[in-house]
């Protein structure tokens, strides 16, 4: 009878263990979520950098380190016009966070040589470019964003090294290029949510040959020609406000891209021929018409995905 009494707890219980274990296995398995972290930049306007490298030690999402982070050197100056590199993908934990950070290593790269980010200019001269005593820094990104338990949460980290990096022909010979201060460093950089932003491409038709044209994404009615065209904060950094930048090519043709869903206008430039510095020099403001229908240069809507293509015409060229 014993016997009996035994199996038949054994022939409940087993059940309900399985269940209860599955159901483990299932709450488990909604804990984390897939995150995916990338790089890209705005270009350099400076003729005389070859490259640019930094060093990213590791990444941070609500001020703590992800697990599975592996130290990269990155050569961010390759990575224009769309082009990204992976940081990290693997597993977080479910949550709506705030924040994603950035710890640059100024002190050594991947493989243990000194420094950690750097330019390398035409004479392959490197340059430190760490301006403090600090050996690393962390920069804090303010950005909203959800990881599930289904589907991956992709970020993409905008380095503009138009506004990060400046030039002091007064410093050494080794030591010419170096990052703004941390408030403006911080402001160099943004972060999107890749599926909610989009691309603004297009041709300039016209010929200016005798001219280096830049075109500079503003969120709409934030560009003050009066300001944005004079060098402003402690390092001089000219359009300072634009949400991103791109060189028109050799061709007529541009790409501003990871622009966050919204309304833009599109403000271009002319710079003269490269003076002894390397640096272009600013001519004016460009005076140019859209030649798509529909579209105007100062009204853009971008939404999440979307490739706008944006010819335009120049008008005046200063």
């Amino acid at each position: 009878m014993k016997t009996k009494i035994l199996l038949f707890a054994l022939v409940i219980l087993i059940p309900m263990f399985t269940i209860q274990c599955s159901k483990s296995d299932d709450d488990s398995g909604q804990t984390n979520g897939n995150l995916s972290v990338k790089i890209t930049d705005a270009p350099s306007d400076d003729s005389n950098i070859q490259a640019i490298f930094v060093t990213v030690a590791g990444v941070k999402v609500n001020g703590i380190s992800v697990e599975g982070f592996q130290k990269q050197t990155v050569k961010i100056s390759d990575l224009h016009s769309g082009q990204t590199q992976v940081l990290f993908t693997g597993d977080v934990e479910v949550d709506t966070y705030s924040n994603i950070s950035l710890v640059l290593d100024y002190d050594k790269d991947v493989t243990g040589n000194a420094p950690g980010c750097y330019v390398v200019d035409k004479t392959n001269v490197k340059h430190n470019l760490y301006a403090s005593s600090s050996a690393s820094a962390e920069i804090k990104l303010d950005k909203s964003f959800v990881v599930t338990s289904s589907g991956t949460t992709n970020l993409v980290i905008d380095f503009d090294l138009r506004k990060s990096i400046i030039y002091n022909e007064n410093s050494t010979a080794s030591n010419k290029y170096k990052f703004v201060t941390d408030a403006e460093l911080k402001n160099s950089l943004r972060v999107v949510l890749q599926e909610k932003s989009g691309e603004i491409k297009g041709k300039a038709s016209n010929n200016f040959s005798n001219s280096e044209l830049f075109v500079y994404a503003y969120r709409k009615n934030q560009f003050n020609a009066t300001t944005e065209t004079q060098a402003q904060g402690s390092s001089n950094v000219m359009f300072a406000k634009a949400v991103s930048s791109a060189k028109v090519n050799a061709d007529g043709t541009y790409k501003l891209t990871f622009l966050e869903e919204g309304d833009y206008e599109i403000q271009v430039a002319s710079y003269g021929h490269y003076s002894s510095t390397g640096k272009l020099t600013f001519k004016g403001m460009v005076t140019a018409n859209s030649i798509i229908s529909g579209l105007v240069m100062n009204n853009i809507s971008v939404s999440g995905n979307v490739s706008i293509d944006l010819n335009f015409n120049i008008t005046v060229l200063p």
